[in-house]
């Protein structure tokens, strides 16, 4: 007999692909009345999966990865991609796209002020191709360089044209900060930092992370990420990388007179933060707790938080979640 999980993921799959709107509505799980599939299916399911998998695509295998989860290969005329489904015994409460079958991801997720999600969520897609989050507990904007302010994380950009794309953030409503010769620093229209340096393609080359001690950051996040070579090493910064050395890395930095956030307080904001995903979130816990982090009290949001071992803040999210 076909597994019941499966096929019910796959009929959310194929109410996706065929843009079904009525029917990924009527799939939700009470968590996700709130989620409106229509906007999601234009902006993000068909443009991500026409990116791994090119059109004409079929879905060739679909399997049970653990209780609630279910994982799909998608094949198309441009290669293939793989979809996560959670299910409940009441619907659909998470998807997630790949172009490959790949544990232990992360992604940003920038703090915002009430109301302030889709101006700036058009900001960042207007920079970067990457899939960014966007969510609350914003807090107090920081004002860099002031330490008094901190911007606890940012992100470096890289750009082929680094004035055609300072034209373009400051048309989108990013402010000026600091010219430093071989990159140049902005804020987005919530005040966040950001660095554009100038390379081959325009993509998100590093989220960067302040802290007191770098060695220290650079173990955690390296051994939570599977991140394990360091293509640069100086006592006040060091960035760790995948294996194959896919973007984006992350930079651990230096900061005199370091503040660290203290979630969920508004007066320390954390202003960015990652969200990790895995199929096994209780092994990924482990590891996390092993190497230092610390678990915070849980606020009402979905996923677990814990705080790394400079206080950052971080959620712990199974693949789709």
């Amino acid at each position: 007999m076909a597994d019941d999980l499966v096929e019910r993921a796959r009929s959310v799959v194929e109410a996706l692909e065929r843009d079904d709107v009525e029917a990924v509505a009527a799939a939700r799980s009470a968590r996700l009345m709130d989620w409106e599939p229509g906007p999601w299916m234009r902006e993000a399911w068909a443009p991500r999966l026409e990116a791994a998998a090119g059109s004409g695509r079929r879905v060739v295998e679909g399997w049970r990865v653990r209780d609630g989860m279910a994982r799909f290969r998608l094949e198309g005329d441009g290669g293939e991609a793989f979809v996560t489904v959670l299910m409940t015994a009441d619907g659909l409460y998470g998807l997630d796209i790949a172009a490959e079958v790949q544990d232990w991801r992360f992604a940003v997720c920038i703090g915002c002020a009430d109301g302030q999600h889709d101006e700036l969520r058009a900001f960042w897609k207007r920079l970067v191709d990457t899939p960014l989050n966007f969510g609350d507990g914003y807090g107090r904007a920081p004002r860099w360089p002031d330490p008094a302010y901190p911007q606890q994380l940012h992100l470096d950009v890289v750009v082929p044209d680094l004035e055609a794309a300072e034209a373009d953030v400051l048309a989108g409503g990013a402010t000026k900060l600091r010219d430093s010769g071989t990159f140049r620093v902005y804020a987005d229209p919530a005040g966040h930092p950001f660095c554009l340096y100038a390379g081959e393609t325009r993509e998100l080359a590093r989220v960067v992370i302040d802290c007191p001690h770098p060695a220290v950051l650079a173990d955690f996040w390296g051994g939570l990420l599977e991140m394990p070579e360091r293509v640069e090493e100086t006592a006040d910064r060091i960035v760790i990388a995948r294996p194959d050395g896919r973007l984006p890395m992350i930079a651990l930095q230096r900061v005199e007179d370091y503040q660290a956030p203290r979630w969920p307080d508004p007066d320390y904001p954390s202003q960015l933060h990652l969200d990790v995903f895995s199929d096994d979130r209780v092994e990924r816990e482990e590891v996390a707790l092993r190497l230092g982090a610390t678990k915070v009290p849980p606020q009402g949001g979905g996923c677990p938080v814990y705080a790394d071992p400079a206080g950052h803040p971080f959620c712990l999210c199974f693949t789709g979640e």
